[in-house]
């Protein structure tokens, strides 16, 4: 008996080693395509936040936005990218990292989590085209040693790729949670269309801080914008020279058993050689995925937009009925809408409240135009104009969005936010014309300054300062040590930077529950109870512990 228990423990010993074994020895291969070393070219620097190398170029404006053009074949791109951009990979990098390390403090968790992702990615290079494999490879040369405990460059840099993706495998991190909003109209006479929409893919401030906005002249394709970070070659946010604008919105999914092409990269070939929604169809049909995405397209060409939903069983599209498209987390197809992982999600999520407030908002001023799309994306209000407190998920604005962007594909113009969050200005570009940004002088920026958009009134204001305090006092408090207690005067303080949210209340109940002080966790469950909370397991948790103090 004994023997046989040996064996057994023996025989699972071996199949949780063997994955280990295999991460361990297994090194993404290199593309095939003719080897450059980065190392041996250099970069001409002009001064110490702005570079050129020949017509590639990269430049920091006056509001914190990095502006950049690249152009050529893949692994010319993947060279330019690396090397203009060596600084800002390494720092994005390592906020990245940090912002693991702070989510998982055991090395031990980290280990575990880093081997599994490993195995889980394991065939990931032969999910993404060759033409973006020689890209990225080329950009993961200046990738820093500093992270080589984590893994090797190139497989570092396509494990980075699916952040995204496998963000919806975490949800209770809160990684993405976005809002979009597109109306249009060609009959009136006179052709508009805007294109509004949060990335709220939030990594920690630090990540936030660094944006791209990336002009991309391929020897393949379409010229195009995309707001993105350093060492990424896919696409969130983008538009094209044709007109045609892509964003990504996270959907409901299912537990993935192994990883496919991450969205970022189907994305990129959508911005890159689609034209019309059709052909934007026929690219993102042809992969599979291992998370489930929206990405919703605005098309100069064919007048209209669409939401293209896509699983890892099929895709899906849908078309609204008017002249206006609102895409927040849920499935919105006839195929998707109704199956129950949809509408656990809306029960459970924040989704369905960002969506009929901005139902609420377009329905309360039809008129289309940039300055309404810019009030609709930075509105903090609940439906009925509730107040929620400032951060709260249930709204529009979250005060965690990586970026912002509004889109007039008619124009080709995209407006881009400017840390922090959607607060600051937003910087005008015309793309119809990224060819000539070759001949740029780096000194002066591509921006079209007489478009610019203001700065939220919010942003100047003391609920901005309120909010910052707020967020330095909660991470004060989840960062007490064990033997530490906070004083009345700290709470109060905490609680007056913002009074009409129900996260320091939920916080505070959860603290004295487990210190087994039941009077003071009733009072604040009881509160948190009164605010706007956003999703159903946190509700279904405070009132469970209220039954216990019962």
């Amino acid at each position: 008996m004994q023997k046989k228990k040996l064996i057994l423990l023996g025989g699972i010993s071996l199949l949780l080693i063997l994955p280990l074994i295999y991460i361990k020895i297994t090194v993404y291969p290199a593309p095939d395509f003719p080897e450059i070393s980065p190392s041996a070219l250099s970069r001409e620097e002009i001064n110490s936040t702005t570079f050129r190398y020949k017509n590639n170029w990269l430049r920091k404006n006056q509001y914190g936005n990095w502006e950049s053009y690249i152009e050529g074949t893949p692994y010319e791109r993947g060279i330019a990218l690396g090397i203009l951009h060596k600084e800002l990979i390494q720092s994005q990098e390592t906020a990245f990292v940090g912002e693991i390390e702070k989510l998982l403090p055991s090395r031990v968790l980290r280990n575990v989590m880093q081997l599994g992702i490993g195995w889980f990615n394991r065939n990931l290079d032969q999910d993404i085209p060759e033409e973006y494999l020689q890209e990225i490879y080329m950009v993961s040369q200046s990738f820093s040693d500093e992270y080589a405990y984590v893994g090797p460059r190139f497989n570092r840099i396509l494990n980075y790729h699916a952040a995204h993706d496998i963000g919806h495998m975490a949800q209770n991190m809160n990684l993405v949670a976005c809002t979009a909003v597109a109306q249009w109209d060609f009959d009136s006479g006179k052709a508009e269309m805007v294109l509004g929409r949060n990335f709220d893919f939030y990594f920690g401030d630090e990540f936030a801080k660094d944006k791209i906005v990336l002009f991309v002249n391929p020897s393949e394709g379409y010229d195009f914008v995309s707001v993105t970070w350093g060492g990424f070659s896919g696409v969130v946010s983008g538009m094209n020279e044709k007109g045609l604008s892509v964003t990504l919105n996270a959907l409901p999914s299912e537990l993935p058993s192994k990883s496919a092409t991450p969205v970022s990269i189907i994305a990129r070939e959508v911005v890159q050689y689609a034209a019309t929604i059709e052909e934007a169809l026929a690219i993102i049909s042809k992969y599979k995925v291992f998370v489930s995405e929206s990405f919703t397209i605005a098309s100069a060409i064919d007048q209209k937009a669409a939401v293209i939903e896509k699983t890892p069983e099929k895709t899906a599209i849908f078309y609204p009925q008017g002249k206006e498209l609102i895409v927040a987390n849920h499935f919105q197809s006839e195929e998707y809408r109704n199956s129950q992982l949809n509408l656990d999600h809306i029960l459970d999520s924040e989704s369905t409240p960002r969506f009929d407030r901005m139902k609420q908002l377009v329905g309360q001023d039809t008129a289309i135009s940039v300055a309404n799309t810019l009030n609709y994306i930075r509105d903090q209000k609940g439906v009925e104009g509730q107040d929620l407190g400032t951060g709260n998920p249930m709204a529009i604005n979250q005060l965690l969005a990586h970026h912002a962007v509004i889109f007039e594909p008619v124009k080709k113009i995209a407006y881009i936010s400017a840390a922090p969050f959607q607060e600051n200005v937003f910087n005008a570009y015309d793309i119809s014309s990224i060819a000539n940004m070759a001949g740029l002088n780096p000194l002066d920026s591509p921006e079209v300054d007489s478009l610019r958009l203001d700065q939220d009134p919010f942003y100047a204001g003391e609920g901005f300062s309120d909010f910052l305090e707020y967020k330095k006092l909660k991470n004060d408090f989840l960062t007490l040590g064990k033997n530490d207690s906070p004083s009345q005067e700290f709470i109060e303080h905490w609680i007056s930077t913002n009074p009409e949210y129900y996260e320091p209340y939920y916080i505070l109940g959860e603290y004295y529950f487990r210190n087994k002080d039941f009077a003071q966790a009733k009072n604040h469950y009881e509160q948190a109870l009164t605010k706007a909370i956003p999703y159903r397991n946190i509700k279904t948790q405070i009132k469970e512990n209220l039954g216990k103090i019962k």
